[in-house]
């Protein structure tokens, strides 16, 4: 069935979601809803130093204290050597350093750190619990700024630690665990032939993500060793895999149940909570939950990650970009796994040029480890890309949409790493742009200042499977294992009905556990709505091919000749040759040929070609106020291209949600640190997220060009929205005050100060 040629009944309408009354009622299952009889509730033991070599723990006065049933150290934990086998398979350096992440082995690597847990009956007695631990501690020097931590003689966090580069690895332990370099053309002779260069050099800081449930998760190890996990998880088959990584335990006695997910946006992909409650539910023979507060969602869960960089672009004076060059050193945290790639793959695809050089560095410092962040390294990295456009076009006597047209990328265009752009639509998304009122509107008053920037995305590709079942009345469940972070559950609810050409109140939406669903990889990257669909359409087609064969059978013809729609079957030409899928489900379920089943799975991969490129542009307008550098937010507006809306409605929520965060990100939010390293405003009250009453309403504009590799011509929502809001502001902020800033966020202290600073330069 050609479905981007056919007219949608149910996709493409606004439509409520399907969970939404058991969310606004309570009924929905959090994991900190999760009781079981007999659970004992888990606190931690969190290293107050930043970096720390832990030369004693003594537990015994802890253990002994009455009401506590558990109490674990990192002596309870698998030590992992890489290259050495495991239930799961080989142990991997990021499997090696997730266990130490966990459970601090050795060294405490950050302040907030975990060196010991207990499990009691109360949350009071395990408080009291961990006072009774006791921990002598080697303090050492901390590092919590990249530069410092890749200068000559800086203290080491792990002595293994070495440099890859190009597949080799260096013959020093270093902070820096890789040196990845984009390079194509001779990006010195490109420079040496610009009429125009323009270099500058930009910080940005740590942030959270913000989600509003606090990381809570139970764990049951039975008597037999098989282990349940009721987790607040973005992928539970990534739960299963890493908690038989780190815990030596086969996958085959590892049973991971998801729960709701109060919010994620990368923040919970990586196995942490879980992993503790196990350990002591294996000791204390009982289940185990741990809850965490929200000071320690900031100290001890994965922020994202900050950058420095250095960028620098040449231009002929009639506006040709001739090369990019730049230098990126991104702050992992405590341990390797920066999203390099990430970033500079979709950022740095923005601009055609036929020479480029991108450095960029993945350094450990004192923090705790950076998590995958909505488009992971994206915002920081295009803060610093579309500042420095904007100023080359401007330098050049361009208007910033006629230079950026002139320079976008366009179809079959290479991205850093040489995969090519099948399709993208920046020029169309630009067009949209120019003739909007947003942009042709006069912006009058004294300070104020409109600014635009670009992003772009492309999907990550991974596996999602799923089974459609028929029940005896004609409906239908669809079962899959990809949690629903995002209203899922309705999308791909309208697309099973759109497929079944059945109502949509006639198909259900169950997210499985890793017992009941088939693989499916983790609710991220933009990845769910474009591959799950798919696999939607194949289990839907495959149940309908079933159908066919049980139809030809009754009527002893070939299944080409059955015809299906609206529920009925029938032989063209032959009236008398029908049958409702009403009455064929309720057969199939009373034992004639056996209840149906429909099964598909997908594996998206990318390898001369990107998958589903989607551009975004947005525009803001400001207002500063010179004596205070307040910055207020007049106006905003987005524009993505989506491919196929399949929920408008929730399409515009994704684009207002994560447009709001990349407000957030740049004008606000900022994980402060004292001099020991430790964070100084690890509460809601005192990291400013950015609220409704900071916000105007955010104008989200759809733009559909169908992406011919998927046959809804889906192409995605999520992570773009993020991505320009930084450099748009900062550009706005320039042209309401004449003052360029390179540093997030851009608070009002820091505009304030750079006010006055260029007050005293002209003067």
């Amino acid at each position: 069935m050609d479905y981007q040629t056919r007219k949608f009944r149910v996709i493409g309408r606004n439509t409520p979601k399907v969970d939404g009354v058991e969310k606004v009622t309570g009924r929905s299952r959090f994991g900190s809803d999760v009781r079981l009889p007999g659970t004992l509730v888990a606190r931690v033991l969190r290293s107050p130093h930043a970096h720390a070599r832990i030369k004693r723990i003594d537990t015994s006065r802890a253990e002994a204290l009455p009401g506590v049933a558990a109490v674990i150290t990192s002596s309870d934990f698998p030590e992992l050597t890489t290259g050495e086998r495991s239930p799961y398979g080989v142990v991997g350096e990021r499997e090696r350093y997730l266990s130490q992440e966990v459970m601090a082995r050795g060294k405490a690597l950050f302040h907030g750190h975990a060196v010991a847990a207990v499990a009691a009956r109360s949350s009071a007695i395990a408080e009291q619990a961990l006072a009774l631990i006791d921990v002598e501690y080697e303090v050492l020097p901390h590092i919590m700024d990249p530069v410092e931590a890749m200068g000559p003689g800086a203290t080491l966090l792990h002595e293994e630690l070495y440099t890859q580069a190009s597949g080799e690895r260096s013959s020093t332990p270093s902070n820096v665990a890789e040196h990845l370099v984009y390079s194509r053309g001779d990006v010195e002779q490109g420079l040496a032939r610009a009429d125009t260069v323009i270099e500058r050099s930009f910080r940005t800081q740590v942030v959270h993500h913000g989600y509003v449930e606090p990381d809570s998760e139970t764990a049951f190890v039975h008597s037999d060793g098989n282990v349940e996990v009721w987790a607040n998880t973005q992928s539970t088959y990534g739960q299963r895999h890493d908690l038989s990584a780190i815990l030596g335990i086969p996958l085959s006695k590892i049973k991971v149940v998801p729960t709701e997910v109060g919010g994620g946006f990368g923040g919970k992909e990586s196995v942490r909570v879980s992993a503790i409650c196990v350990v002591l539910s294996r000791k204390a023979g009982l289940p185990v939950r741990l809850s965490l507060t929200r000071e320690e969602v900031f100290r001890a869960t994965g922020p994202g990650n900050a950058i420095v960089a250095t960028v620098k672009v040449g231009a002929k004076s009639d506006g040709t970009i001739v090369a990019i060059q730049a230098r990126l050193l991104y702050d992992a945290g405590a341990f390797p796994g920066a999203p390099l790639r990430s970033a500079i793959r979709r950022v740095f695809s923005h601009y055609r040029t036929p020479n480029m050089r991108i450095d960029a560095y993945d350094v450990v410092t004192n923090k705790p480890h950076g998590a995958a962040y909505r488009a992971p390294g994206a915002t920081p990295t295009n803060f610093a890309l579309e500042s420095v456009i904007d100023e080359l076009g401007e330098s050049l006597g361009f208007d910033p949409i006629e230079f950026r047209l002139k320079n976008v990328s366009v179809d079959g265009d290479p991205m850093p790493d040489g995969v090519r752009l099948p399709t993208v639509s920046f020029k169309e998304v630009l067009s949209k742009v120019r003739g909007h009122s947003c942009w042709t509107s006069k912006l009058e008053g004294p300070n104020r200042g409109r600014g635009i920037a670009l992003g772009m995305w492309t999907m990550p590709g991974g596996t999602t499977s799923c089974h459609i079942t028929l029940s005896g009345d004609g409906s239908a469940t669809l079962v899959l294992a990809a949690v629903d972070l995002s209203a899922t559950r309705t999308s791909l609810a309208m697309i099973a009905a759109e497929a079944l050409d059945i109502d949509l109140s006639d198909v259900r939406v169950v997210v499985g556990d890793t017992d009941m669903a088939a693989h499916s990889d983790a609710s991220a990257g933009d990845r769910i709505t474009y591959v799950a669909s798919k696999a939607v359409l194949m289990a839907a087609q495959d149940l309908i091919g079933h159908l066919k064969k049980r139809v030809a059978e009754e009527f002893g013809l070939e299944p080409g000749n059955v015809q299906y729609a609206k529920k009925r079957f029938w032989v063209e030409g032959a009236p008398e040759m029908q049958i409702s899928l009403a009455d064929l489900a309720l057969r199939s379920v009373r034992g004639e040929g056996g209840a149906l089943m429909g099964y598909g799975s997908v594996s998206e991969t990318f390898s001369d070609t990107a998958i589903a490129p989607n551009a975004a542009a947005h525009v803001v307008d400001v207002e500063v106020d010179p004596e205070t550098g307040k910055v207020e937010v007049l106006r905003y507006t987005t524009f993505q291209d989506i491919g196929t809306a399949v929920n408008p409605v929730q399409v515009e929520g994704q684009m207002q949600g994560g447009a709001a965060q990349g407000i957030g990100w740049a004008l606000s939010e900022e994980y402060q640190f004292d001099d020991d390293g430790a964070m100084t405003n690890p509460t809601l009250l005192d990291y400013r997220l950015q609220t409704a009453a900071d916000l105007p309403f955010i104008d989200a504009n759809i733009i559909e060009a169908p992406s011919p590799d998927h046959p809804l011509g889906i192409r995605a929502v999520g992570q773009v929205p993020i991505v320009p809001p930084a450099a748009a502001l900062a550009n706005a902020i320039y042209r309401a005050t004449g003052v360029r800033l390179s540093r997030l966020p851009m608070n009002p202290e820091r505009v304030y100060w750079a006010l006055v600073e260029a007050k005293k330069s002209s003067e």
